[in-house]
């Protein structure tokens, strides 16, 4: 069986810890990506790039996340992140990266970059470009909100499209899990940055705007205002002193 493994269907953040404003040259020179990782525990190519996006969190304006897919348990291991709605974010990218399968290990950078986990070259370059492009970028906090919600406000102008705002909460840094069944069994595979829970709790059309949702108080919290639909992304934002490089 191939091990980057196609599974075919029917259809298919200025980002920083406290995100403000930046324009012109600035801007293009400073301005944080996004790099998500959509893995599995059952994919043989997976514990290759779990450990690849770890390495690019080290690099100067990228943070990273990883979710966790489920069409690799009918292989006889149930993924212990997995979660629907995290097939459902990977399967959104789908039309707006032209693609027409889903499959892992699939980098998507800012939201607007498909690039294969077992291609590092591609990857980074897709970071590289990122980097330099669309830098303009709203006014985002986060902050503690009643009975243990957090509130996202944001602000500045909007794109021709409403943006979605997304609440994520993630496991921070390394984590190993014993795989004992599937391709990988025996393996301690390495795990970093795990989304924990993915909830929107909005759509920014531009201005000032609150937005409240829940979240783990115990992880990583943070906030992202992307276009509607799986598109680019355009900010985000950490409660408490999360790091982005």
């Amino acid at each position: 069986m191939y091990a980057a493994f196609f599974f075919a269907i029917s259809l298919v953040f200025p980002a920083s810890a406290h995100a403000g404003a930046i324009a012109g040259d600035e801007a293009s020179e400073t301005r944080p990506v996004l790099v998500e990782l959509f893995t599995s525990q059952g994919c043989g190519l997976c514990p290759d790039a779990n450990r690849y996006l770890g390495e690019l969190d080290q690099r100067e304006n990228v943070f990273v996340l990883a979710f966790g897919v489920s069409y690799w348990d009918m292989y006889g291991w149930a993924d212990t992140y997995a979660r629907p709605e995290y097939v459902t974010r990977q399967r959104t990218y789908l039309p707006r990266l032209g693609l027409n399968r889903l499959y892992t290990p699939q980098f998507v950078v800012d939201g607007a970059i498909n690039a294969p986990g077992w291609n590092e070259d591609k990857v980074s370059d897709a970071v590289d470009e990122r980097l330099t492009a669309m830098p303009y970028t709203p006014e985002i906090t986060i902050e503690d909100g009643p009975f243990g919600s957090f509130v996202v406000n944001i602000d500045g102008e909007t794109p021709d499209e409403p943006l979605d705002v997304w609440l994520v909460s993630y496991a921070p840094g390394w984590a190993t899990v014993e795989i004992q069944a599937g391709e990988n069994a025996g393996t301690d595979m390495l795990h970093y940055n795990m989304v924990k829970s993915l909830n929107r709790i909005g759509s920014w059309e531009g201005g000032a705007a609150e937005f409240t949702g829940e979240s783990y108080r115990d992880l990583g919290t943070m906030a992202i205002v992307q276009g509607a639909n799986g598109g680019p992304v355009y900010g985000f934002a950490f409660a408490g002193e999360a790091e982005t490089d």
